[in-house]
């Protein structure tokens, strides 16, 4: 028994170096996003570093549309220069750094010194002399010390971060703009601004000063929108054995769209996807690589007969008469354990096929004219959701395939035929392409598309007037043989990628062993991300049983789930119902009294007075309850339960 706890455990270990073996990849793989941005950026930081101007101030403008999608890129940039580069400091400012030009110097000093202010007054003098310099104590907000620090230190560099320029007010960033290029001949500074909307819109917020000040240039970074969608590939390509369902991939891009958030915030919703896999699923012991029978437990394999999709396969087993097999898998834990690796096995082989019909759907939109490219997070949570086969999207899809002329349909084959396709949609692929190739080579050297007979361009409308009514019909068009043959080798790739789609687009949850590598509960993680902490407090207090399950707290006979008051509850439970039944205003005496009256005579009268006061003490520490200055001896409520 001991020999299996322990390798039990170590199949544990083992499952938690996968996660973040896979977190990891997740992670650099999104930090490779940025490394163009982050290259460009520090070549500039280099060049002006060896070629300072004295009358202007070196500024990079970076265009990352929201702002969160600039973090990324500036924490890769503070590491790559604090790693390898002592002479230059990075200063990284926002809107919240200072509301006044005071306070925002303040904030670029004390960051650049390394010192820690103790006074929050704008006007106090600095507590310590920069280095050794002599003679009287200088403002905090002086950039004198600034400059001594760096003759101090010998810095050839100071980089000023702004990561909100918009969002600083624009006489303020002028005013501070301006102050730094009064010391630009003595400090060296260089700006980095993150901006969401346009340089244009950035001149006309600065004054003719400031600008005069910059001596700009322009760089683009990755929006977030993009980092997720990446993200969302990454997820699906890297070696980590869990998937994420649709419902809690679709929560996470829901609140990832809804509130702009950085990447960084989605890369941590998904690690702690994997962690709650980890911890609450139990039978994801089975996605440990190397894992013996002997090393489960009988209550895992109890676990897995119990899965819907096993009483499914099982129904399946009888349904073909494997009643042999069946009854092995019921009886016999070593082979239901190779059952299970083996489906695990081939469903997660499913799912990667699934996001390669993605790809490969994607594709096929980006090389039809005049048709829009869905997001590859879009069509992976219809796919995960078992809503993309059949769907309206594929079938719109097809038939502008059929109607789309040769040259898109030789991009479409080159295209597809780079994925590892089934042989034989591959063998297909190949001999149209080689059809539609020696066809193309038939017309001569002609640069005339061909064109398909479903397309609208080769129909006419006919006109005819019948009984003074006029009447108009579609005719079509004569067809040259080119266009002939070119339209039945259109219509059979289309007839191939339907089959393809209808074949590989399946439903996860058809999937047997689905609840294993599949991780789709959205209750721990909604807990965490999207929390509801006063309605929580507020049925804690209103319900204390559902909480402390005990007895003495429990509702009596006939009044089913709703809460009574009683001696046995918390004193502040008892004190919060009583809060409920009264008005706005509640007289303290009164309530002392019914406090006392509620609980009887279990305490005595110090002691009651003492749960009374601590429970009051705790309603106004939760904002429930405030002094007023209408009446001495009353309270006023500050919350209304379910606001």
């Amino acid at each position: 028994m001991a020999l299996a706890a322990e390798a039990l455990q170590r199949s544990c270990g083992s499952l938690t170096r996968i996660l973040i073996a896979g977190t990891n990849i997740v992670q650099t793989k999104i930090t490779k996003l940025h490394s163009n941005t982050v290259a460009e950026i520090s070549a500039f930081l280099d060049e002006t570093l060896d070629h300072q101007q004295l009358n202007r101030i070196p500024a990079g403008v970076v265009l990352a549309g929201p702002y969160a999608g600039l973090r990324s890129t500036l924490t890769q940039l503070q590491q790559r220069f604090k790693a390898v580069d002592a002479r230059r400091t990075l200063v990284s400012l926002s809107s919240s750094s200072g509301a006044n030009l005071k306070a925002l110097l303040k904030a670029l000093i004390q960051k650049a010194t390394t010192r820690q202010e103790t006074s929050d007054d704008d006007d106090e003098l600095s507590g310590a002399r920069s280095g050794n310099r002599c003679g009287p104590r200088l403002l905090n907000y002086d950039l004198q010390g600034l400059h001594d620090h760096v003759q101090e230190r010998q810095i050839q560099q100071v980089v000023v971060i702004l990561e909100d320029t918009e969002a600083i007010e624009g006489h303020l960033l002028s005013e501070f703009v301006e102050t730094l290029g009064y010391w630009s001949d003595r400090i060296p500074f260089v700006c980095l601004m993150s901006i969401a909307t346009s340089v244009e819109f950035l001149q006309q917020r600065l004054s003719k000063a400031a600008v005069k000040c910059l001596d700009g240039r322009l760089f683009e970074a990755l929006p977030s929108s993009e980092e997720v969608e990446h993200a969302f590939k990454v997820m699906t390509e890297s070696d980590v054995p869990i998937w994420i369902g649709s419902n809690l991939a679709g929560l996470s891009h829901e609140r990832q769209t809804d509130y702009v958030q950085s990447v960084d915030e989605f890369t941590d919703a998904v690690n702690y996807a994997y962690m709650s896999t980890y911890y609450a699923n139990a039978l994801s012991i089975f996605l440990v690589p190397g894992l013996s029978s002997k090393d489960v437990s009988s209550d895992h394999y109890e676990a897995v007969r119990n899965l819907d999709s096993f009483r499914e396969f099982a129904r399946r087993l009888l349904a073909n008469n494997e009643t042999q097999r069946l009854n092995d898998v019921l009886t016999s834990d070593p082979i239901l354990f190779g059952v299970v690796r083996n489906l695990i096995t081939q469903g997660r082989n499913r799912l990667t096929d699934l996001t390669l019909a993605v790809d490969t759907l994607r594709t096929v939109q980006r090389c039809l004219p005049n048709t829009q490219i869905s997001t590859y997070s879009t069509l992976y949570l219809q796919a995960m959701n078992g809503k993309l086969n059949g769907s309206a999207l594929v079938r719109s899809l097809l038939l502008t395939l059929r109607k789309s002329p040769s040259h898109a349909a030789v991009e479409i084959l080159q295209s597809i035929l780079i994925f590892d396709l089934p042989h034989d949609v591959g063998t297909a692929c190949k001999s149209l392409a080689k059809e539609l190739s020696m066809l193309l080579k038939a017309q001569g050297g002609s640069t005339t598309q061909l064109r398909s007979e479903d397309d609208v361009k080769n129909s006419t409308l006919r006109t005819t007037v019948v009984a003074q009514k006029v009447e108009l019909s579609k005719q079509k068009s004569s067809l040259s043989k080119q266009d002939a043959a070119y339209t039945a080798i259109v219509r059979r790739l289309s007839d191939v990628l339907e089959g393809y789609f209808t074949d590989q687009l399946i439903d996860p949850e058809s999937l047997v062993f689905h609840e294993i590598f599949v991780y789709d509960l959205k209750s721990p993680y909604r807990e965490v991300f999207t929390p509801r902490p006063r309605h929580a407090i507020e049925r804690a207090l209103a319900a204390p049983h559902d909480y402390l399950d005990c007895d003495c707290c429990a509702p009596e006979q006939g009044d089913g789930d709703e809460a009574t008051l009683a001696s046995s509850q918390p004193a502040t439970a008892v004190l919060y119902q009583l809060y409920l039944e009264s008005g706005n205003l509640i007289n303290v005496s009164d309530l002392w009294q019914a406090f006392q009256a509620v609980l009887g005579d279990q305490h005595s009268e110090e002691q009651t007075m003492a749960l009374f006061q601590r429970a009051l003490a705790e309603l106004r520490y939760l904002g429930l309850v405030k002094s007023t200055r209408k009446r001495v001896d009353h309270i006023a409520k500050a919350a209304w339960r379910g606001l």
